[in-house]
């Protein structure tokens, strides 16, 4: 599960929930531009979450299969890990994206099903999903997107957007937040989606809670849903430090080889 949205004002603000069950997680530098989330997961870690220094993010977010998007191998298929690897290191550039995913069938891994929201420089935004046509920020007369766990795409097919399956509880949250909240919008703001879209129970709780602010290059983070706690990540010095919540400031230089979430639970 997961939720996330992208707002483009004067700024751009990119928040994610990642909601997973209990397993490792950690955060890893790849160069000195590319910040991945990556979750322990048959032994070994996988990719879920990226983030550049030049503001492109792309996640991975669950969703429903369907027949078109199911993996297959064909010189013109393209699928969901290869995109965000190339997205994010930008062999695809994200201003010629839309004519790149209409020349391009996008298909899944085996056995996984995914979608997934991309940010990019200048306002641009889409939502990918292996199978359906992409959705981007000039077909939406807002200046937000909102993502879960059903297909976009789909909803949008009904006149009245209805929206159904797992996440539109969540997702109308969100939208509605986002809608009232245009023109004076802040990273705190943002968190406060976050916190009222995270998951307490279930088998999916709500593991990191992430706000990407791309004009800062800094991403702001909490952890399992306390919000009391609030740590930074800056490509400008690749460091982790506290904001607030921490009876002492403390800071980690990230590399190559990560660091779990379970190590930064532990700062007092």
């Amino acid at each position: 599960m997961c939720t996330s949205f992208v707002l483009h004002e004067d700024q751009t603000y990119v928040g994610m929930n990642f909601d997973l069950s209990e397993r490792p997680i950690k955060m890893a530098l790849t160069g000195e531009n590319q910040l991945l989330i990556l979750q322990k997961e048959g032994g070994r870690f996988l990719p879920a979450i990226g983030f550049n220094k030049k503001g492109i993010f792309m996640n991975l977010h669950m969703v429903n299969p369907n027949e078109e998007g199911k993996y297959k191998r064909n010189k013109n298929s393209i699928h969901m890990m290869r995109l965000f690897d190339e997205v994010l290191t930008e062999k695809i550039k994200t201003s010629v994206l839309p004519i790149y995913l209409e020349e391009k069938e996008i298909v899944n891994v085996p056995d996984y099903s995914v979608q997934s929201l991309i940010v990019g420089p200048n306002q641009k935004s889409f939502i990918v999903e292996p199978g359906r046509k992409q959705i981007d920020t000039h077909e939406r007369e807002d200046d937000f997107m909102v993502l879960t766990n059903f297909s976009v795409r789909d909803a949008m097919e009904h006149e009245d957007m209805t929206l159904q399956g797992p996440g539109s509880d969540r997702y109308q949250v969100a939208f509605d937040e986002l809608a009232n909240r245009r023109g004076n919008f802040s990273v705190e703001q943002g968190l406060s989606i976050l916190k009222q879209t995270a998951q307490r129970k279930g088998d999916y709780p709500t593991q990191l809670s992430m706000i990407f602010s791309p004009e800062e290059e800094s991403i702001y983070f909490s952890l399992k849903g306390d919000f009391k706690r609030l740590y930074k990540f800056s490509f400008s010095d690749r460091m982790i430090t506290t904001v607030r919540g921490f009876e002492h400031d403390l800071g980690f230089l990230v590399k190559k080889k990560g660091v779990l979430l379970s190590e930064l639970e532990g700062w007092g």
